[in-house]
């Protein structure tokens, strides 16, 4: 490993990362409306780009990511990166539901509420000029976050999964193990978010206890999970596409859980356990499921190392 170019790619990254996000949260904060989280979305959007940017000009070039795409060998990984986000989802959702089935309502209250508040708008009544119901919305929209949600999602996620995946877990796991690169690189993943998480409640919101510490620690955890799943699909197929797609699926699936959201002043609390994917409750499937895979890791990397 390039100790010296791992420590100036984290603190370039981090650095000018914390700087756009703190700009763009100030903003948010300071305009309470659609414009403001627009000018927000599509500025974090760019900032996700960040990680590519600076790998690509330490590594010099574009050589070495994995750009071409790649299918032998490893095409079964398209319907897996696009699937099994959501079905983790859903599962992790459902634990949350289950243990607080007061906060599940299909009738979309949360959304509706959400961009009246912010854009002044009567979703209902849109929707019905529309000649469609929440229900049907609701379809639409859980069908798109599990087939052309991801594709769409993943030229955003490339910014970050071309930093991470491509450069930093690659560098580090040239001195570490899988499971310690997985662990240092969600680390540094998780905190790249911490600004917006800090300013404008970006993930959370501000309600829950320990704000925004707890909220870090968390959101630490699941990004360790999700490197981890997401560097075993950079690993196996060599091509950055394949964890942009993952990440894509992450981000689109997770979308779907706001329309069964209740609204109630007290939910705010409750964001940091669920039921979006990064929740410490609808983590929990996904966690297992990636302690198992690090076991197996492990195993398969100590019988090569045997061998």
């Amino acid at each position: 490993m390039n100790t010296k170019k791992v420590i100036i790619y984290t603190s370039v990254t981090l650095v000018l990362a914390w700087i756009i996000q703190s700009i763009l949260s100030v903003y948010f904060m300071q305009h309470q409306n659609m414009t403001g989280k627009s000018v927000f979305q599509i500025g974090m959007a760019i900032m996700m780009f960040v990680p590519a940017i600076v790998a690509i000009i330490l590594n010099k070039g574009f050589k070495g990511f994995g750009w071409k795409p790649k299918f032998k060998g490893c095409g079964w990984l398209i319907p897996v990166c696009m699937f099994v986000p959501g079905i983790m989802t859903i599962i992790g959702a459902a634990l949350f539901f289950a243990i607080f089935p007061q906060f599940l309502d299909f009738s979309g209250s949360y959304i509706i509420a959400e961009i009246e508040q912010l854009g002044g708008i009567d979703f209902n009544a849109m929707l019905a000029e529309k000649g469609v119901t929440m229900q049907t919305y609701y379809i639409i929209t859980v069908l798109a976050g599990f087939f052309y949600g991801p594709a769409i999602n993943m030229f955003v996620a490339l910014g970050e999964e071309v930093g991470w995946r491509g450069f930093l877990y690659p560098e580090l796991n040239k001195r570490f193990n899988r499971v310690t690169t997985w662990i240092i690189g969600g680390v540094i993943w998780a905190s790249f978010h911490f600004p917006c998480m800090a300013i404008a409640g970006y993930e959370y919101g501000f309600d829950y206890p320990g704000f925004p510490f707890v909220g870090w620690i968390v959101f630490t955890v699941i990004c360790i999970v999700l490197g981890a799943f997401e560097e075993m699909v950079y690993h196996k197929s060599k091509c950055i596409w394949y964890p942009a797609l993952l990440h894509g699926a992450i981000n689109a699936t997770t979308f779907i859980l706001m329309f069964i959201n209740v609204n109630r002043e007290d939910y705010g609390k409750y964001m940091i356990l669920g039921p979006a994917f990064n929740g410490a409750i609808s983590m929990i499937p996904s966690l297992i499921l990636a302690v198992v895979l690090g076991i197996v890791v492990m195993k398969k990397t100590k019988k090569e190392t045997e061998a």
